[in-house]
């Protein structure tokens, strides 16, 4: 008997909705509609993997009737698709849900509660609301195998992820590297470059700018700037959107065929006489035509209108390796040189002063100068944003609002307020411009000295800017120009993460680095605990979890017989996931 559409005498959305899923059900529609294809004509299908610790809403309704078209389209077409449900289950997000419902910070993990309890609570919380995602999946028509899904705190997900790490590894395309990072002091973790390229990373802010003035050393190097000036010190002078770095200054780079001068004037703030060295190029940012007719003898202090004067002007080469006195001196480095002026290829005259002020643990081309001329470094603030001990005036304090204070005072208006009083500040003002921040805690993000480990995307760059130009983008500009331009400026991808729960990062190292592993499997990670228990003469097993801090337990062995523990670290979330 044929069968017949059912006639409704009134339009009864809910109506219909219910009884075309009994249909559904009734007859096992979707298995039929897989089944019933050949298996040698697949269309596979794995779903980007929402988590269940937050309740759906109405845009994950949006993407999954895209995703489901596409889908139903390949059936009509007469392809298998089996569809793989998933369940995204690490990460900060669960990481930070859990640190709030237990009143902790990442700092109280491995003091007032445990890793393993912490962990335990994050695999209690992630599929709390997972009701609530299979019973929306199932009412809005969305086919996906819910019975069978994969989850990735499971052992054989983690185990999948190794795989794909140690192939990488085998590559050489995963490294270590001590460099500058994005760092989100409020997740407590560093972040890859595509996370600052998240929608809303950055955003429109107003920051304390200060223009220094970094005192001249006059020796034989120097001795040209000192011959023209007849009163005050010689100062270089760097214009920074973060004055909280400049405790930690250690160099100052000038483009090398950048023409400067030197020029007499007067402190704005104590009126004393000083010259100072900036780009030619800037010198109407800074000072106006009427300050240049303005008489130098007839200056007094307080005077709205501060006179100017040129005296001599030379390229930047001529100012290499000149010595000049510490701005804030609380530290000196002890593992490299400090305190001169260096040549750097991306000194420009856009803004600023044409001057860029160093301090290479708190930027990748300050690091990259610094290395060049062997200078050293500090970093004097810790990984939790705040000064350490050693910056006395300044110690303990939020380099950024980082705990939400109802009073918290902004250190970059105290520290502009020391060097307007040392007379060291020429100009200090607001400045609103981008910032990144985190994509989680909506925290800003700082570049900070990370020890991390890196897949080293840069390795297919052309490859992928090649492909990328094959896919039929809809909108063009989405892949020619976002997409594009990211995969033009592509930076090898930081996968280290610093916290607790996520997919460890299966490399064992020796002490000193020299000898390394990587496990691709849990078969391989059985084979090398009984080669480190004949040969270290240890009784371990393979952990029936592969997350911390039962992985943390487990030694192994390099080829010279060394120990070898594993590196802290999880791996980033988006590999994962």
């Amino acid at each position: 008997m044929a069968l017949k559409y059912q006639e409704y005498k009134k339009l009864d959305l809910t109506q219909i909705d219910k009884d075309i899923q009994k249909f559904w059900d009734d007859n096992d529609v979707f298995t039929k509609s897989v089944d019933q294809r050949p298996e040698e004509d697949r269309f596979v299908f794995y779903e980007g993997p929402p988590s269940a610790n937050g309740k759906p809403g109405i845009h994950h309704v949006m993407s999954r009737t895209i995703k489901d078209l596409f889908c139903r389209y390949q059936t009509l077409n007469g392809k298998r698709v089996e569809r793989k449900a998933g369940w995204d289950t690490h990460g900060l997000p669960i990481e930070l849900s859990v640190e709030k419902e237990l009143g902790i910070t990442k700092e109280d993990i491995g003091k007032s509660i445990s890793i393993e309890e912490y962990n335990q609570k994050c695999r209690e919380t992630v599929m709390r609301y997972k009701d609530l995602w299979d019973d929306l999946t199932r009412k809005m028509g969305y086919w996906v195998d819910l019975d069978n899904p994969y989850v990735t705190y499971e052992n054989s997900y983690i185990e999948s992820v190794w795989y794909l790490l140690n192939e990488l590894y085998k590559k050489n395309l995963i490294y270590k590297g001590y460099t500058v990072q994005p760092y989100s002091p409020a997740a407590g973790t560093g972040l890859s470059s595509h996370e600052l390229n998240m929608p809303g990373a950055y955003q429109d802010v107003t920051d304390t700018s200060a223009v220094a003035q970094f005192k001249l050393i006059n020796n034989d190097k120097s001795a040209f700037l000192f011959e023209s000036p007849k009163n005050g010190d010689v100062y270089i002078i760097a214009w920074t959107t973060t004055p909280w770095t400049l405790p930690s200054n250690v160099a100052l780079a000038v483009g090398k065929k950048i023409n400067y001068v030197l020029v007499e004037t007067y402190n704005p703030y104590t009126y004393l006489p000083v010259n100072l060295i900036l780009a030619k190029d800037l010198l109407g940012k800074w000072f106006k035509p009427d300050q240049a007719d303005a008489s130098m003898e007839a200056y007094a202090a307080g005077d709205k209108l501060i006179p100017y004067r040129v005296l001599s002007d030379f390229t930047g080469a001529q100012l290499e390796n000149i010595d000049y006195e510490q701005l804030m001196p609380y530290v000196q480095p002890d593992d490299g040189d400090a305190f001169r002026v260096l040549l750097g290829d991306f000194v420009s005259t856009e803004d600023g002063t044409g001057i860029v002020h160093i301090a290479p643990s708190f930027g990748a081309d300050d690091m990259r100068v610094g290395k060049k001329y062997g200078m050293g470094s500090l970093t004097l603030v810790d990984k939790q944003g705040k000064f350490i001990d050693a910056v006395t005036d300044f110690a303990g304090r939020y380099v950024k609002d980082y705990k939400n204070e109802p009073d918290y005072r902004n250190v970059d208006i105290d520290i502009s307020i020391k060097l307007k009083e040392d007379n060291k500040a020429f100009h200090v003002q607001k400045y609103s411009h981008n910032y990144p921040h985190c994509w989680r805690t909506d925290k800003p993000i700082l570049y900070y000295p990370l020890d991390s480990w890196f897949v080293r995307s840069t390795a297919a760059k052309d490859r992928m800017i090649e492909l990328n130009k094959t896919i039929k983008w809809k909108p063009a500009h989405t892949g020619e120009k976002r997409f594009g331009n990211w995969l033009e400026n592509l930076q090898d991808w930081n996968l280290s993460r610093s916290r607790y729960w996520g997919v460890p990062l299966p490399i064992w190292r020796t002490e000193d680095g020299s000898e390394e592993i990587c496990i691709g499997s849990m078969a391989d990670l059985s084979i090398e605990i009984e080669k480190a228990n004949l040969k270290l003469g240890l009784h371990q097993h393979a952990p029936e979890d592969l997350h911390r801090p039962f992985i943390d337990d487990v030694i192994l062995v390099s080829d010279s017989g060394e120990k070898m523990k594993r590196e802290l670290d999880l791996i980033d979330v988006w590999f994962d996931s």
